[in-house]
């Protein structure tokens, strides 16, 4: 067993846990090497000490402590005055500090200790102050544990290897571990207990054993170890049974809903669909039912979760890693680079051993061999479970092609499972998952508070007078290629083309930056901003020079209203996305502008006012962005939302005609209005708007029957 196969807490404290049976036994009894600098030494440390070292002195480990003598004012002063020499005081408090066993297992455990000594598994080392003055003491409390697979834990905390330091004080100490922070605190605490065991620590001096005190522990020495010493005093076979692997956190407290959700998913054979709202819980929903099915299975499970962008899978790595696990990230820019060789390992115990894991990855390598080689060797009948988080992506042809049926137990998670304008990829969804286990919608999720209310503000922008002529002459060109197939409109290559070019002129509208500007003014004094910026090109009205919509709105933040802002967008490294989110949650950035990250799943807490520059007419993508502007953070009580209408030309010059070139897009804008508008606190200003719109064109119709003309009609 390794210390990854352990659930290892944070933090273990005197009121929640019993030191030796909850951590010492299961860790040393994984230990190869255990390192450990204390306190004082004393026959109740010695005993201590031994809980746990059952299991290690079987698998032939090695332990090296350093400890210290207690020292008192008169054995300082002896010492300075020249009376008598460091070593015999040392020898006499050391020699006083050993009394014999009171106990049965006193007696086995000094046993233990002069086994471990006689076999040279157990070394000593004395720490003593430099400049003692019996006041000043070394009094330093860190252990490093390594097991045979080269894991490692290290600790920090107030704790002394004595029988009151680890049984009857109130003590605490937290837990490092390497698989979970390869670059944390265990090469400092491993650095610092090595430089301490070769002597190489200013103000602390440490010296070997002294070669009476070691006589002294051999009187112990009565019997060959006995192994089951930890089992008999802890009674580990009546009160301690295996933690499971998969469990639910204590600072996890799921609500109604999401419980109702995992009861139906089992109802339905484990299979079934979480539709809910961004911000309603989806992840610890899943989590849950994970946790679920694992009981059921006995923690015989292996768990693949499917993410479509790899910051989502640092977003899930962090989620189980807070539920206990460490699971196995695989991409190609994985921390760990031999992924493919975890995976394998993992694989093979899992059969061979019923060793449980869970592996988190992108679509796209999960799509490639170096998965697929498992996962299509899996039963229907084996404990398999496949989380598909943004599943709405698995409908794509190429993708619902590969979707593994042997695997019997499935989640599909996403706040949009329908597919834009694609009802047999929507299907094949339905048709792998099951059915919805819950349809938790925005409305239900802002009634019941998990969500908070929000105002919207749709402002109109339009393309200037070049801009428009651009937009007319692609538009005429698009009504020559509009061609017939399979009983639906669609636009030829070269049509698709220009209407690509002509959503670039949409997108990229010059007007956006100033009447953003102009609308940021209002809040250039608050946090919690965030500007929300297509991938455009667009031009600086000032310079008359092109450049990313993104790059002018940042520099204009920060020239015009003197504001703290940061990008946000794919080009940052994961380090420095988590560096930008601390420093925009704590006020050290008042904004932050981003391309993408509200479509991608990217949890930013904080944002309290929005301003959406990026249009879309896909629901899938503007339903999520607005749930994640609703998402609750302390001091949240309101978000308020800012979104630029792009409309081709004024209301005040529309002429016949105008419309039938317009249609896709003002149905487009009109179905956002509606959407965005229907659960504000304000929702008579989008009402106000659409009506002002139509009223414009000479046009009224209901906007949900045009839209779904346009999927029926147009490919």
């Amino acid at each position: 067993m390794a210390f990854t196969d352990l659930k290892i807490d944070i933090r273990y404290r005197s009121n929640h846990h019993q030191i030796a049976r909850d951590f010492y036994i299961p860790v040393l009894g994984c230990c190869k090497m255990y390192k450990r600098a204390t306190g004082y030494f004393s026959t109740s440390a010695l005993v201590a000490l031994s809980h746990g070292l059952a299991e290690m002195a079987k698998n032939c480990g090695h332990i090296r402590i350093i400890c210290s003598p207690s020292l008192s004012k008169e054995d300082i002063k002896a010492i300075n005055l020249g009376y008598k020499t460091r070593e015999e005081i040392i020898n006499r408090v050391l020699s006083e500090s050993l009394t014999d066993p009171v106990s049965e297992f006193e007696e086995e455990r000094l046993n233990m200790i002069a086994n471990l000594i006689a076999k040279g598994m157990l070394d000593f080392r004395i720490a003593f102050m430099e400049n003692d003055t019996g006041l000043n003491v070394y009094h330093e409390k860190i252990a490093l544990f390594e097991d045979f697979d080269g894991n490692k834990i290290g600790y920090a905390g107030s704790m002394n290897e004595s029988e009151n330091g680890i049984d009857e004080n109130f003590e605490s100490f937290y837990t490092f571990c390497s698989w979970k922070d390869p670059e944390g605190r265990i090469p400092t605490i491993e650095h610092d207990f090595d430089e301490m065991w070769e002597n190489r620590t200013d103000k602390i001096q440490v010296i070997p054993f002294p070669k009476l005190i070691i006589e002294k522990l051999m009187t112990y020495h009565k019997h060959e170890t006995d192994y089951s010493i930890d089992r008999r005093e802890f009674r580990i076979d009546d009160y301690i049974k295996p933690k499971p692997k998969f469990s639910l956190p204590d600072f996890v407290h799921l609500r109604e809903y999401q419980k109702d959700a995992i009861n139906k998913w089992e109802v339905q054979g484990w299979k079934g669909i979480y539709n809910m709202a961004t911000g309603a819980g989806k992840t610890f929903t899943a989590l849950g039912a994970m946790v679920r099915l694992a009981e059921k299975k006995d923690d015989y499970l292996a768990v693949f979760i499917i993410c479509p962008y790899i910051h989502l899978v640092s977003q899930w790595e962090e989620d189980v890693v807070d539920w206990g696990f460490t699971p196995i990230i695989a991409h190609s820019k994985s921390p760990d680079r031999n992924w493919e060789q975890t995976l394998r390992k993992a694989f093979q115990r899992f059969r061979k051993e019923n060793r449980p894991f869970i592996c988190i990855t992108t679509l796209d390598t999960f799509k490639d061999e170096k998965i697929q080689q498992y996962i299509t060797r899996f039963t229907p009948d084996q404990n398999v479970l496949l989380i598909a988080d943004e599943a709405h992506n698995l409908g794509a042809a190429q993708i619902s092609a590969l979707l593994p049926y042997n695997i019997s137990n499935r989640i599909a998670l996403s706040a949009t499972i329908k597919r834009h304008m694609d009802a047999e990829g929507t299907q094949a969804i339905y048709d792998y998952f099951g059915d919805e286990c819950i349809n938790y919608d925005l409305e239900r999720a802002i009634d019941e508070g998990t969500l908070v209310h929000y105002d919207y503000h749709p402002v109109i922008v339009t393309l200037q007078t070049d801009e428009l002529n651009s937009y007319i002459a692609d538009t005429n060109k698009m009504k020559k290629c509009l061609i017939s197939e399979n009983g639906k409109l669609k636009l030829s290559s070269i049509g698709q083309q220009l209407a690509f070019k002509r959503m670039r002129t949409l997108a990229g509208a010059r007007d956006k930056i100033p009447v953003t500007l102009d609308l940021v003014s209002k809040h250039a004094d608050e946090t919690g901003i965030l500007v929300y910026c297509g991938a455009a090109v667009t031009e600086n009205e000032e310079t008359a020079e092109e450049g990313r919509q993104i790059d002018l709105m940042t520099d204009a933040l920060r020239q015009k209203f003197h504001m703290s802002v940061q990008r946000f967008t794919a080009e940052e490294s994961l380090e420095e996305r988590q560096n930008i989110k601390m420093y925009y949650i704590t006020g050290q950035y008042q904004a932050i502008t981003a391309i993408k990250c509200l479509d991608e799943g990217v949890n930013i807490p904080g944002i309290r006012t929005a301003f959406i520059m990026s249009s879309s007419r896909n629901p899938k993508e503007f339903i999520q962005r607005r749930g994640r502007l609703l998402r609750k953070c302390e001091g949240k009580t309101k978000s308020v939302i800012y979104d630029l209408i792009t409309l081709p030309r004024d209301l005040t010059s529309i002429h016949d005609g105008d419309f039938e070139s317009d249609k896709t897009i003002i149905i487009g804008e009109l179905a956002r209005i509606k959407e965005f508008g229907r659960l504000a606190d304000n929702k008579y200003e989008a009402e106000k708007m659409m009506s002002d719109i139509m009223l414009a064109y000479g046009v009224y119709f209901d906007i949900d029957e045009a839209v779904k003309e346009a999927e029926e009609n147009y490919e």
